[in-house]
């Protein structure tokens, strides 16, 4: 065995280690719930601008990009959450959890969000439940100066900026060690029906756009299957590393520093051997649709857009039902699909442009894949399944947020969408 491959499996061994062995007495799921802010007239709005009423608030304290000089603010850590600020300084991300069920989160996401609204509200901003900013287009003026942000600039090139204008609804959910695998697997797969149910970025730099899930259109420029679903099934947790190691690593840190690396991680192995704190920071700039966190041993649950304010649990619900279901998910793709991964891939290019509409893979798939989710709920005895009830109206009528959205830019213009999507206390 090469010195590489003895590094990969030692990296493999340190990673898996990061997960519990076993899971708590339920599975429980945390939220990154991210929302553009805009002006009354659709213009991007700036987070920073939240933090003084915020912190008029109490409770919250900051957190500094550079914590020796205190020159920038990038997030608030209250009592139901973290307040901060994403790639794009016009997008404000809530992180909420780990919580036990849905009605805690559903709870914990109401009360965050409303100090989030109101204070936007005394700045003359708005809280869009939309997935993309609507009018500003993405650029390097919509970029949150954080230090490491102009390093990933220089070396991701162009492709970059679309994280400047994007919003996720991004969904937490316990694993074990021994459930990495098939977790990343089996959500990978998933994506393309998730997507399909929940695509809301359909305006962007000002007018309805080409794509239903703009955000993930978009994103897609990233190339080399570095955001978006897995090009293949991984059967181990070193294969998964293995496959991660591949991509560029943009920027190396070391402590409170960067610099411009932009060369395989592989590369960077072979000279320091598994160092498992550069393997964490690489992976973190990795975007697949589903990813082990090893941080609080969960899989997160990537692309989706935000969702609109009456209906904020949808995607928690979805991708908590699909882990306690993921046997029977399994099953039922093998059994369904002759070539899961390659009619899967196909299929979610499809929703990405056209969310219901697009033509399924076998009829009433995501139907099949959404009843699967209502029993993993209700399998956990909390009513759960509930939250799950405006996606079955979306199904029925073949209608995302995102053909909701584009129809009302067409006729009414920028204005009333901002009215429409906007959070109201």
């Amino acid at each position: 065995m090469g010195a590489l491959q003895h590094t990969y499996t030692a990296l493999a061994e340190q990673y898996a280690a990061r997960f519990r062995r076993t899971l708590r007495p339920i599975r429980m799921i945390g939220r990154e719930a991210e929302f553009p802010i805009v002006y009354p007239d659709g213009r991007a709005g700036d987070v920073s601008q939240l933090w003084k009423p915020l912190l008029a608030r109490g409770g919250y304290v900051p957190r500094y990009d550079d914590p020796d000089t205190h020159r920038l603010i990038v997030a608030l850590k209250g009592p139901d959450g973290t307040v901060e600020v994403e790639v794009g300084r016009a997008t404000v991300e809530l992180v909420l959890g780990p919580y036990e069920d849905l009605w805690q989160l559903a709870e914990g996401s109401t009360r965050l969000l409303r100090d989030v609204g109101d204070a936007a509200h005394q700045v003359g901003m708005r809280v869009l439940g939309l997935g993309i900013q609507p009018r500003s287009r993405s650029s390097p003026a919509l970029m949150t100066p954080k230090r490491r942000y102009a390093y990933f600039a220089k070396a991701v090139g162009r492709a970059w900026w679309h994280f400047t204008a994007t919003a996720a609804d991004q969904v937490h959910v316990d694993i074990t060690r021994s459930e990495i695998v098939d977790a990343v697997n089996t959500l990978n797969l998933l994506s393309a029906p998730l997507i399909a149910l929940t695509a809301n970025s359909s305006v962007y730099a000002g007018r309805p756009g080409r794509y239903l899930s703009g955000r993930e259109g978009l994103l897609g420029t990233l190339g080399e299957n570095r955001a978006g679903m897995t090009p293949r099934p991984f059967q181990s947790v070193e294969e998964f590393v293995r496959y991660i190691c591949h991509f560029r690593c943009y920027v190396l840190r070391r402590n409170s520093s960067f610099r411009l690396y932009n060369r395989p991680f592989e590369t960077y192995l072979r000279d320091r051997g598994p160092d498992l704190g550069a393997y964490l920071w690489h992976e973190h700039y990795t975007w697949n649709s589903a990813r082990p966190r090893p941080h609080n041993s969960t899989v997160e649950i990537r692309p989706a857009c935000q969702q609109p304010h009456a209906e904020p649990l949808v995607v928690a619900a979805l991708a908590l039902g699909w882990v306690e279901a993921r046997a029977e998910v399994q099953a039922f793709l093998e059994d369904a699909l002759p070539d899961p991964w390659r009619t899967l891939r196909r299929y979610r290019r499809a929703a990405i442009m056209h969310g219901l509409r697009a033509q399924e893979p076998v009829t009433r798939f995501v139907e099949s894949v959404l009843r699967l989710a209502e029993s993993g709920l209700r399998r956990r005895g909390r009513g759960e399944e509930s939250f799950l009830g405006p996606l079955w109206e979306r199904l029925e009528g073949l209608m995302t947020p995102g053909d909701r959205t584009r129809e009302m830019m067409r006729l009414e213009g920028v204005a009333a969408l901002i009215d429409g999507t906007s959070y109201h206390l």
